[in-house]
């Protein structure tokens, strides 16, 4: 056994926590590569107390089954762990059972009556638990009927899914299993979550750089089933010379020739990139299920003898191999959830690192220190696929240009601080941020519908699909003062994985949860009010229709934007307020023959300009 890692420990006292508060189905979110499965084997120690019966601990593919019953015995020696899978039949003493659903969950399956009750059910790569198989398991174990008191447990590495807005909504016409039903209606409340980008920060996986290959191939005839691309039509579409020696190209140009693992559509796409590859000096081979050398080139793969490993659903779930320090997205897609397990391949630290914040400073020399993603983003017209920036909520249109994916996010957050009346949601570029401001109208309102329908406040999007409205600081704060004598305070409203909206107050140095709401009408009204009852003397600042964004710009203002144009053309008046200048909103001045400006329209100009 080893040493619990500060966040695992967090996340088995919240596991607690909330079962001691009569929440028995709970969600888990924790990224690929943080130790889940050494959190779920310890929660059966930790929960041993009060449910001192059998554990079952069930995933769908036979890698993270096998991976599951060595974890679980490494943690609990003590107890009798079995594998209950395909010809493996374990004892009907065991402590712990570890299956596969494909075994447990086919209709008409028997095999878990022969345990008797369990007291503990932990479902692995959770966001598959709308699935009919995983229904039929819970079913089976009893863990959803209202008076159970029976521990359920899911764990997932997914994101939640990107917000549509009502155009989108509109357009769909058809719904997949995944939005029709929602992980809420098997899990009562997310208990504990630590994303990728958390842990990147706190040093337990590598950073991410990105690089953006933007291709010619147009994806918008390919038609979708089940969520996600139909297979063969879509290697029909993207399984060409062309793009294939593009990946290679994009591969030989950035990726400096690591150890890297290329997702393919199917086998024939594997094979056709492979030889590519390989025709231009490469070590590279493809991989499938059933192929004979499987295991041969899985060995070769983490002995750093394969330059290139392509793979057609196969190395997604389960499969860990620390050397591997990039990887080639060649295969368009969807889902979230696929996508996220597809980077999570790479994202693990190099074995021995231990935490890499701390052995970079203390000048360990570490083979690998980053992951490199050579996103490979095709033409669509009718959808967008999910890409690297997607992970932290960027838009799927971002373009890393080889950098931190992390670092990207920050930088779009601390421009968001400074210009609180810019939506910078549509951002594809940190390099062209002058360029994207530029494009806006100067004058237009930057809020969106969902803003408008259900707040009077000035409720922002942000990258993450999320709702911030910035709280202005109280007026005897004294100038002199610096950024971190602030509250910065922030209210936000941000989708969780169970389709729930939680609100949050943020300032410099503390966060706090508000209220987990139904709506995002109920979230929007309850934290108007918030504001209303808690920094009245603000409200003014804060809302849309507030009288004063109607009246005459100021000479102040005026003066300062006039600065901000500079020689630039400006429809609007900036002339001082004098004889021939009424400086009354919506009449003509006498001197430039222009409109005048509303407080309102000068306060969003300037904003704007300030970018610029």
């Amino acid at each position: 056994m080893g040493i619990l890692r500060p966040k695992q420990e967090e996340c088995l006292d919240a596991i607690y926590a909330a079962y001691m508060d009569g929440i028995y189905q709970q969600l888990i979110v924790q990224a690929t590569g943080t130790g889940k499965t050494v959190v779920f084997a310890n929660v059966i120690r930790k929960m041993r107390s009060l449910l001192p019966g059998k554990a079952l601990v069930f995933a769908h593919r036979e890698e993270l089954v096998d991976q599951a019953v060595e974890v679980c015995k490494t943690w609990n020696p003590e107890l009798k762990v079995g594998k209950e899978m395909s010809t493996h039949y374990c004892d009907t003493d065991c402590d712990i059972v570890v299956s596969c659903v494909a075994s447990i969950g086919r209709e008409g399956a028997t095999r878990l009556q022969r345990f008797g009750e369990f007291d503990i059910v932990i479902c692995d790569e959770a966001h598959h638990s709308i699935a009919q198989t995983y229904l039929n398991v819970f079913e089976a174990t009893g863990v959803l009927k209202p008076d159970s008191k029976k521990l359920l447990l899911g764990f997932t590495a997914t994101p939640k899914r990107k917000n549509l807005s009502r155009a989108q909504k509109k357009a769909m016409t058809v719904l997949d299993d995944e939005e029709m039903l929602s992980l809420k209606s098997v899990y009562r409340k997310i208990v504990s979550k630590y994303t990728i980008r958390e842990a990147i920060k706190d040093g337990w996986l590598v950073p991410i750089k990105g690089f953006r290959l933007t291709t010619d191939t147009d994806l918008s005839d390919v038609k979708c089933t089940a969520g996600d691309y139909e297979k063969d039509q879509l290697s029909e579409v993207v399984n060409t010379r062309d793009r294939n020696s593009q990946i290679v190209k994009a591969w030989l140009d950035w990726a400096e020739r690591r150890t890297s693992l290329a997702f393919a559509v199917d086998i024939q796409h594997a094979k056709a990139l492979a030889q590519e590859f390989r025709q231009a000096g490469v070590k590279a081979e493809a991989i499938w299920g059933i192929d004979p050398e499987r295991e041969d080139k899985l060995r070769r793969l983490k002995a750093d003898e394969i330059e290139v490993t392509c793979n057609c659903d196969l190395l997604i779930e389960g499969f860990d191999a620390w050397n591997v320090r990039c990887i080639i997205l060649a295969a368009p897609t969807k889902s979230c959830s696929k996508f996220t397990q597809e980077i999570g391949r790479g994202t693990r630290l190099e074995e021995g690192t231990g935490n890499l914040l701390e052995a970079l400073k203390a000048g360990v020399h570490l083979r690998k220190k980053d992951l490199y993603v050579i996103d490979t983003c095709d033409n669509n017209r009718r959808c967008s696929i999910v890409t690297v920036p997607s992970l932290v909520g960027l838009s799927p249109d971002f373009d890393l240009h080889g950098g931190s994916v992390t670092e990207a996010i920050d930088e779009i957050e601390k421009l968001q601080e400074k210009f609180p009346d810019i939506s910078f949601a549509e951002l594809t570029d940190l390099s062209k941020v002058k360029t994207f401001v530029e494009a806006l109208d100067l004058f237009a309102e930057p809020y969106s519908e969902e803003v408008k329908e259900f707040s009077e406040l000035t409720w922002m999007r942000a990258q993450d699909d999320s709702y911030v409205l910035a709280i202005p600081e109280r007026r005897d704060v004294s100038a002199s003062r610096q950024y971190w004598n602030y509250l910065h305070e922030k209210l936000h409203i941000t989708m969780n994985e169970l389709e729930e909206y939680e609100l949050s107050i943020t300032t410099v140095n503390s966060e706090r949860k508000l209220g987990v709401f139904n709506t995002l009408k109920e979230a929007f009204e309850t934290a108007d009010d918030v504001v209303l009852r808690c920094r009245p003397d603000r409200i003014k600042l804060m809302q849309r229709n507030a009288s004063w964004r109607s009246g005459t710009a100021s000479d102040a203002s005026k003066k300062h934007l006039k600065k901000l144009v500079g020689k630039k053309p400006f429809i609007y008046c900036l002339c001082p307020v004098g004889p021939l200048c009424s400086g009354v909103a919506g009449t003509l001045c006498g001197i430039c023959k222009k409109m005048q400006l509303t407080s309102g329209q000068a306060s969003i100009a300037i904003t704007r300009m300030k970018v610029k």
